[in-house]
């Protein structure tokens, strides 16, 4: 318990959110979990745009989530309806899967990542969060009282987010899905023309984003984007290294 307590502590002295996601990453990774990811905000309208922060999963299946799985992943919606954490696999059992779900499970399977679990994090202004733990060599022995612990850490997690980016990040700066789409790739180091054959739309629709995301940042340039989107966790640094480099 003391152990818990150092974690929690660090966490919430946290002072920006990349240090938040490595200490919240470093709890994870000693209970066991090879991979996490971050997704906030969620809601019943998967339309609405979700942060997606990888870490340790298949980078082809973040790719395709950010671009299109999102919207029929039914994770985030029944952890909204459970408030407690649950296996991936019990997915089934706990809400009836339309078609696409189950395919999106049996995409998950495929890439490595057939069970896992899923811990839902509240906020203030009805902001949730889910955090998601895989590559565990043995995640049935994961017992209730290791569960409780990841709970706490998330939800304190979560809390010191919300905390860090509220003085600067209003409802006026939230991202959409497609901004943030637009975001990821230029953290990625491609051009605008290369974004828009990526993202299949017009090079015009890129140009008219960016600018969008340069304004919501109050930034001029991408590697002024790509410093915001490490800020406020829309990626990990790495990705923004390959902008600063360039």
């Amino acid at each position: 318990m003391s152990e818990l307590l150092d974690s929690i502590a660090r966490i919430a002295a946290a002072r920006d959110v990349l240090a938040l996601r490595q200490e919240t990453l470093a709890i994870a990774r000693a209970r066991g979990f090879g991979g996490v990811y971050f997704l906030t905000p969620i809601a019943r309208d998967s339309r609405e745009g979700r942060v997606l922060t990888n870490v340790g999963f298949d980078e082809l299946w973040a790719r395709a989530y950010r671009w299109h799985l999102h919207r029929v992943d039914p994770l985030p919606e029944i952890a909204l309806d459970q408030s407690v954490p649950f296996r991936w696999s019990e997915a089934p059992r706990l809400r009836e899967l339309s078609g696409e779900e189950q395919r999106y499970m049996a995409i998950l399977a495929r890439r490595g990542m057939a069970d896992g679990l899923a811990v839902v994090a509240f906020g203030p202004g009805s902001r949730v969060a889910m955090v998601g733990l895989g590559l565990h060599p043995d995640l049935a022995s994961v017992g209730s009282d290791t569960t409780l612990e990841l709970q706490i850490a998330v939800q304190a997690s979560f809390q010191r987010y919300c905390k860090l980016i509220a003085p600067e990040f209003s409802e006026d700066t939230v991202l959409s899905q497609r901004e943030m789409d637009v975001l990821y790739w230029i953290t990625r180091g491609k051009s605008n023309a290369a974004i828009a054959t990526i993202l299949e739309i017009a090079p015009g629709t890129v140009d008219t984003y960016v600018r969008r995301i340069f304004r919501k940042f109050d930034v001029t340039d991408r590697v002024g984007a790509a410093m915001a989107a490490v800020k406020y966790g829309y990626v990990i640094a790495g990705d923004y290294r390959r902008i600063a480099g360039s």
